[in-house]
């Protein structure tokens, strides 16, 4: 089961990121240790120090400026700039909507290797474990 800790408060699944699948020093998500971010994450990504955070449950569509330019900079890239899309926005709207226990069973089907069962990479479009790439945006 895929580990709520992994949710990023923007909505993005961080267990879908490179870093976060690959073999040695993972990362451990927005919500983990500092020793484990992304370069990007750790100068770039300011959502998950945001102070806005202290008077919501974690997750940015609690706060009264949601959506920041920095959650509609993600909400972008992450249609546009990848191999398979994912979107921060819905993310959270199914979060909200259907529950977390069904959002993350959900998310695990959705980005589940066809050919191996291992986690499919929104960043390379490709499966972490055997290689299989997706032959679309999805």
């Amino acid at each position: 089961m895929l580990d709520p800790k992994m949710l990023a408060p923007c909505g993005l699944n961080c267990a879908l990121c490179k870093r976060a699948l690959q073999k040695e020093r993972p990362c451990l998500g927005c919500r983990g240790p500092l020793a484990y971010k992304s370069n990007y994450c750790l100068t770039k990504c300011t959502i998950w120090i945001c102070a806005k955070l202290a008077d919501t449950d974690g997750f940015c569509d609690q706060c009264p400026d949601y959506p920041c330019e920095q959650v509609m900079e993600k909400e972008i890239r992450y249609a546009e700039a990848y191999p398979l899309t994912e979107s921060p926005i819905q993310n959270l709207r199914a979060m909200r909507k259907d529950g977390m226990a069904a959002f993350l069973k959900a998310q695990e089907q959705q980005w589940r290797c066809v050919r191996c069962g291992a986690t499919m990479c929104v960043h390379t479009g490709k499966c972490a474990k055997c290689g299989f790439a997706a032959d679309k945006r999805e």
